[in-house]
């Protein structure tokens, strides 16, 4: 029997972790998947399956060490003694799932990964990542992950899986697929505009946070797909529209302003079957921009943000501004940290911050896969961005449409949340996403 490489002790961090934790500043930089269940899980094989995930993928067993120029992961010496899922008998699932949702991760101290059972007559199971470690594509295939390891240890109680030691978790697996040539063109495409506006909430510390959530079924997703194809637009550009269109109405901009939008990218798109190395963080970054017209109705506005969107591929969609990241690293952690810091200041005093459609993909019904229970729902939920920032989450799952809207000063803002979704979905009714 050929004896396994040890997993180290600790090594470096990757460049996009290290800004992912610069970030928590503006957002408490979590990522959540909610699933409901037909009937219960096994609680004892699912804390197995993700205590042997944390070897699987090694970052996951770890905490996070700032360093002055390089920070780097530490692996814990805890884990077979931590809680790392906890099962609470609920007669109202949402409420405590929300206080679960909500729940601080610190990085430096707390597992990158926690996962809680709520359960009455069937389960609702969640499970959380601190962004850290990875971004969404990162996230997806963890969960996937998990529901595989625990599919097996059905089978086969005594079942560990290898260590992931060599997987590539730096963005440079993606960099490196480019000539140079390539990477000049994407850089023009990639450079952050100055920030021009922020999301209308009434302005109070990051405590008391809670989520807005607004679900749509099968048939209204199908339709929303139909009115693009018919406009030669994607559901994105049309989610983009409407978003544009909410914050318009809500903020009131003066006409002809370029007001711009932070829109995520999954750099996987790149990479030999979609796929990074290791579980990490793998995106870039897009900024629409677009200004208020006024009467404008929605298909001008469409028009106008497909063609937008249509630009971007030109030029690697998402390449450049994932350069712009390694080479703000270049100056060191702190000084890189510090930066941000002072900018986010800066920001929240003139009421600007980064406004985010994050289209956080498609949950496989295939591969979110308990074995020996049925499946009902999923969704994905999306970080908590601070006032002035806002980010809204949309993920769907066969067909239905979750979107989610974190939010802090929860008593206060829950209104501002709720009016916001309630504008996404009349904007969403001119497209024939909801029922006239």
């Amino acid at each position: 029997m050929v004896a396994r490489e040890p997993i180290p002790k600790r090594f470096k961090a990757a460049g996009m972790d290290q800004m992912e934790y610069a970030a928590r500043a503006g957002a408490d930089q979590q990522i959540r998947c909610v699933v409901s269940l037909d009937g219960r899980v096994n609680e004892n094989r699912l804390e197995k399956a993700i205590r042997l995930t944390m070897d699987a993928e090694p970052v996951l067993g770890c905490r996070f060490v700032e360093r002055p120029f390089h920070s780097r992961y530490e692996r814990r010496d805890d884990l077979d003694s931590i809680t790392l899922c906890s099962t609470v008998e609920v007669e109202n699932p949402d409420r405590e799932l929300a206080e679960f949702l909500t729940a601080p991760i610190d990085p430096c101290r707390d597992p990158l990964v926690q996962a809680r059972v709520f359960r009455s007559k069937t389960d609702t199971v969640c499970i959380k990542m601190e962004h850290v470690a990875a971004d969404t594509g990162g996230f997806k295939e963890y969960v996937y992950l998990l529901c595989s390891t625990y599919r097996r240890l059905i089978d086969d109680p005594d079942y560990v899986p290898e260590p992931n030691l060599r997987g590539a978790r730096s963005i440079w697996q993606v960099l490196k697929k480019f000539r140079f040539i390539e990477i000049l063109k994407a850089l023009r495409t990639g450079t952050m505009p100055g920030l021009a506006w922020g999301f209308p909430w009434i302005a109070l510390d990051h405590s008391d946070r809670d989520f807005a959530i607004r679900r749509f079924p099968a048939e209204r997703f199908r339709a929303l797909k139909e009115y693009g194809a018919g406009r030669q637009a994607t559901v994105n550009d049309i989610i983009l529209t409407a978003y544009f269109r909410t914050l318009f109405e809500m903020n009131d901009p003066e006409p002809g302003v370029p007001l711009p939008l932070d829109v995520p990218i999954d750099l996987r798109r790149y990479l030999p079957g979609g796929r990074a190395g290791a579980i990490c963080n793998c995106s870039g970054q897009l900024y629409p921009v677009s200004t208020r017209e006024p009467d404008e109705d929605f298909d001008a506005t469409l028009s106008r943000v497909s063609d937008v969107m249509n630009g971007f591929k030109e030029n690697l969609p998402g390449v450049g501004s994932a350069i712009y990241v390694r080479m703000l690293l270049l100056f060191g952690f702190r000084i890189m940290k510090a930066g941000n810091d002072y900018l986010t200041r800066k920001w929240d005093a003139a009421g600007k911050g980064f406004l985010y459609l994050s289209n956080l993909g498609i949950l496989s019904a295939d591969e979110l896969d308990f074995g020996d229970v049925g499946l009902s729902d999923a969704y994905l939920v999306s970080p908590i961005m601070y006032p002035p920032g806002a980010l809204l989450g949309v993920s769907s799952f066969k067909d239905t449409m979750a979107f989610t809207l974190g939010y802090s000063g929860a008593e206060a803002n829950r209104p501002v949340a709720e009016r916001f979704l309630d504008l996404m979905e009349r904007e969403l009714t001119v497209t024939g996403f909801t029922d006239r």
